[in-house]
């Protein structure tokens, strides 16, 4: 899910100088008519199967806060867009009525707040799995004349206690284990310490449908259980042993098959998103609310969270369409969040902001809330399906409350929240909204009752407009999701010193929206694009010539209102555009031209054009048309150096830095005046992407730590173009920070026949030292992926691998057509080593070896999500597995190497250690070709040569 990849400084941690790490959405749950049974005590006995390993239970956590004084102090803010006092002056208008449909990893409907509404209703009306994770496989099954069933192979009593409610003669069993949903706390399901239990459950018919019970205590027998329901027929969950996770039942029928699916939340992240959205007397503490109480939810689970809360093939699509047709049923306006968010390739080509794009078009007054991502603050880095032009795009504020360790009283102003994900080839985010918060999460997770991200920030928003549909809804308005997504950007109060790529419109506030819509206002909306597909202009080059003046935009208007002209306006000097311009029956071609001579400056220029009706000019933007150039510095001409820049607290540093050729190694250092400051570096490549293909690539510096910061980027990550630095101050307090960045002198190529080239593309000749050193060993995969179905890699580990990293990489147009793709490493009892989802088509994983896997196998997985549910080609990946070393070892002497301007130098063959690699494996080197007169930077890259 979407913050599941970003470490966050939690303005808690930094107001007390330290740091955390932000967790995934999670959808939240209700626990009415849980199941009660008989032989399920707090703390019952450990009752091992075959299966299951009994240990100590684990302690339960404390929360991170005690929640009065969450509360009192504002973690869950409602002051941003003016919610709480909207709500105290219109007390109804609090979401009743709306259903919000929450498409995450789950919703634990177990937890204190998200049992009812604030009219006394039900607060969640129904849970559906459409990841496939909780699906048990049921085979059938005939009760012996002793009384018990054998299931998997094991003898389970109380078949009398089953047969009382059975009234067919076919009965179905099957086993629910706990180590196919990961590693603990999330996969103990019952609390006991470990994650290898397996729970035997039988299925069979009774008059008011199918049920099924579970050996919740693994006793044995089923005589002191009770049955669970599907969870759309009375509510009814399930908790086991200790309780920490709740259980809800999904039933199909297949020709009189039962069908199970388990609904859960393992990865906390849905939860806590249903608890912002609508959350009621959050952990049983009067006035703890969410943004719309009175609001109803459906939880919609539509990730496999074992693999990192990754989405399946076809999971968004079919979760949509259900909460369509189950809104549509009960006549209930709908609401959908969707906190979840990939890595753009190619802005506007994602299949899944197309299919998005269409259901929005199909239910023109269903609203939707996406968040925009966590790869922030680069240019260019907002996430699709954040990225589809219907739905709202949320951004993340960093409310003041958490800049400050929890305390009541006035908090500091909010500020932009650093992480999230900024525009560029996208006109996204729409607006901003609170991106952290302190709300419910599973027993499991308690401990993790504050998450950060844009997860946290799309709630806000999908409460929002529920409570403006709430509103509309009591007064007789009939509104579309043109009209409220319209009043929100059109009311949104932007944030001083930000362009529109880091905050869209702004920060919606509610009492305005509501005037908007009120006056009587029509919404509208379009969708915008380049000559070349993509929804906004980005130059990340500069211009190509004298002659690159000129940008055409394709206006397409999708619903709402249709405006017979548009008045057009830009709000910066060098883009010029017509003040008029009539609106085509199909598409309007609009041109805006630049005035390069006005950007002379290095640094970020960004322009915006406003489309207003003008029948109706009060009613904010039909549309609106942005431009961003960048004037970069080129590294290849001089290093960069910039001592003693201050950063304001909150504020972000950018630095454009152009490498003119492939193959140069980066030096970036960086370096704080003051030891106790802090600051975050962060480096994007020419594609806008976390510079190593590692989205937890965030470097800090200072922080009573290292008060300088040295990273090298290798020569095979440094394609030509144009890198971000950005470094940025998530503290309270001003830091002053120095940085110099350099291209070493020569670039590194391999060659066909296996040999390391050196080349000088610059104009003198350089004299570098170069060593080799063995790093590792390293093997390489050309995947053919079958479809939707995951492919493994066996690999064995070495016996001096401490270390280990995949990358995976594809083409940018086959990584369109997925929703997600994970890799999770396995050792040979299937535990998990390693699970992390690819943010792009390129994207790099490293991680810690047990000492206890040497010489043991390990299985990677490659775990693919597509889409559509009726597209799930044929694929291919390159996989690179590589294992260090502890560290490096020399090889041989060093040589020393001239290279005249704009010639190349072959270095020489090097005689490797006796090592012992793995079965197909290459032994690695390191190489390094540092200046042999001066400081300047090394020439570093990684090279399988052949024993």
């Amino acid at each position: 899910m979407t913050s599941r990849r970003i470490p966050l400084v939690l303005a808690l941690a930094a107001a007390c100088g330290g740091h955390s790490t932000a967790s995934p959405p999670a959808p939240s749950g209700k626990p009415p008519t849980a199941v009660q049974t008989p032989g399920t005590t707090p703390t019952p006995p450990v009752v091992a199967t075959p299966d299951a390993t009994p240990v100590a239970p684990p302690r339960l956590a404390d929360p991170t806060v005690p929640p009065h004084l969450a509360l009192q102090a504002g973690l869950m803010p409602l002051k941003s867009t003016g919610i709480e006092a909207f709500r105290a002056g219109h007390p109804t208008y609090d979401g009743r009525g709306i259903l919000i449909g929450i498409l995450d990893s789950g919703i634990d409907p177990g937890v204190a707040g998200l049992i009812v509404t604030t009219t006394g209703a039900p607060k969640v009306l129904d849970l559906r799995d459409f990841s496939g994770e909780g699906h048990i496989a049921l085979r059938p099954v005939t009760p012996g004349t002793d009384g018990t069933l054998v299931i998997a192979g094991h003898t389970v009593r109380g078949a009398a206690r089953v047969g009382r409610l059975a009234v067919g003669t076919s009965w179905y069993a099957g086993v629910f284990r706990e180590l196919p949903l990961g590693p603990p706390p999330a996969a103990d399901v019952n609390g006991n310490g470990a994650n290898t239990d397996a729970f035997p459950v039988v299925v069979v018919k009774a008059t008011d449908g199918w049920v099924v019970f579970f050996d919740s205590n693994l006793n044995g027998s089923f005589e002191d259980e009770q049955p669970l329901h599907d969870y759309r027929q009375g509510r009814e969950t399930i908790a086991l042993g200790r309780q920490p996770l709740t259980l809800a039942a999904n039933f199909a029928d297949s020709g009189g098959v039962p069908d199970l699916d388990l609904f859960f939340d393992t990865y906390g992240h849905g939860t806590h998103v249903a608890g912002i959205a609508a959350g009621h007397w959050m952990f049983g503490v009067a006035g703890f609310d969410g943004v719309a109480p009175g609001a109803q939810l459906l939880g919609l689970k539509i990730a496999n969270d074992a693999r990192g809360a990754v989405t399946v093939t076809g999971s968004i699509r079919r979760a949509m369409d259900y909460a369509v047709r189950f809104a549509s049923e009960r006549s209930l306006p709908l609401v959908l969040n969707l906190s979840f968010d990939v890595g753009n390739e190619r802005a506007g080509r994602a299949a899944i902001d197309s299919l998005i794009n269409a259901f929005l078009l199909a239910h023109p007054n269903v609203v939707m809330a996406i968040s925009s991502g966590n790869d922030g603050p680069g240019i260019s880095t907002v996430e699709f399906p954040g990225s589809a032009d219907l739905a709202l795009s949320v951004g993340a504020l960093e409310p003041g409350a958490f800049t400050r360790p929890p305390q009541a009283g006035a908090p500091p102003p909010d500020r932009m929240g650093w992480w999230s994900s900024r525009g560029g080839a996208t006109a996204k985010p729409d607006v901003v909204a609170p991106g952290q918060a302190y709300s419910t999460v599973p027993r499991w997770n308690t401990g993790d009752e504050i998450k950060s991200g844009t997860s946290m920030a799309a709630p806000q928003i999908a409460g929002f407009t529920a409570c403006l549909m709430s509103a509309m809804a009591q007064e007789h308005r009939p509104v579309s999701a043109a009209d409220i997504l319209q009043a929100t950007r059109a009311t949104a109060v932007p944030l001083t010193g930000w362009t529109d790529l880091d905050q869209g419109n702004g920060v919606p506030k509610i009492e305005s929206a509501y005037r908007w819509l009120g006056a009587g206002h029509q919404g509208s909306r379009y969708i915008v694009r380049t000559e070349d597909g993509a929804p906004a202009a980005l130059r990340r080059s500069g211009f190509t010539g004298p002659g690159d003046t000129l940008q055409t935009f394709i206006v397409s208007h999708a619903d709402g209102l249709r405006a017979a002209q548009f008045l057009l306006t830009s709000d910066a000097p060098w883009l010029s555009v017509p003040p008029v311009v009539t609106s085509l029956p199909r598409t309007t071609m609009i041109p805006v031209r630049y005035r390069a001579g006005l950007m002379t400056a290095q640094g970020l220029y960004v322009a915006t054009v406003t489309a207003r009706s003008p029948t109706d000019s009060l009613a904010g933007a039909l549309f609106t048309i942005t431009s961003t150039v960048v004037v970069p510095q080129d590294l290849g001409a001089r290093p960069l150096v910039d001592i003693g820049r201050v950063i304001a607290p909150g504020r972000v540093q950018r630095y454009f830095l152009r490498s003119p050729v492939a193959g140069m190694t980066l030096r970036v250092t960086a370096s704080v005046a003051d030891p106790d400051d802090g600051a975050l570096l962060q480096l994007y490549d020419p594609s806008s992407h976390p510079v190593s293909g590692d989205p937890d690539s965030l470097v800090a510096l200072g922080y009573g730590k290292a008060p300088t910061v040295t990273i090298e980027v290798p020569a095979e990550d440094m394609p030509a173009g144009v890198y971000e630095l950005d470094l940025f101050n998530p503290g309270i307090n001003r830091t002053t920070v120095s940085v110099k960045a350099q291209l070493a002198s020569v670039a590194l190529t391999p060659r066909d026949d296996g040999k390391l080239e050196a080349s000088n593309p610059g104009a003198a000749s350089v004299s570098v030292t170069a060593a080799a050193a063995w790093a590792g060993a390293e093997r390489r995969w050309d995947v053919p992926g079958r479809g939707a179905p995951a492919e493994s890699l066996t690999v064995t580990v070495p016996a001096w691998a401490v270390r280990a990293s995949v990358q995976v990489s594809m083409p940018q147009a086959q990584w369109e057509q997925f929703t997600d793709f994970a890799v999770t490493v396995f050792d040979s009892t299937g535990q998990q080593v390693h699970s992390a989802a690819l943010n792009y088509g390129r994207g790099l994983q490293t991680f810690e070896l047990p000492r206890g896997l040497v010489g043991q196998p390990v299985v990677v997985e490659l775990f693919p999500a597509f889409a559509r549910t009726d597209a799930a080609p044929p694929w291919r990946a390159m996989v690179r597995v590589r294992f260090f070393a502890d560290s490096l070892q020399p090889i041989g002497p060093s040589h020393l190497l001239d290279v005249v301007a704009g010639a190349r130098a072959i270095l020489p063959e090097v005689t490797l250690p006796p090592v012992d690699v793995p079965e197909g494996f290459t032994p690695l080197i390191a190489w390094r070709l540092a200046p042999a007169v001066g400081d300047g930077a090394a020439g570093v890259t990684l090279v399988p040569v052949a024993p």
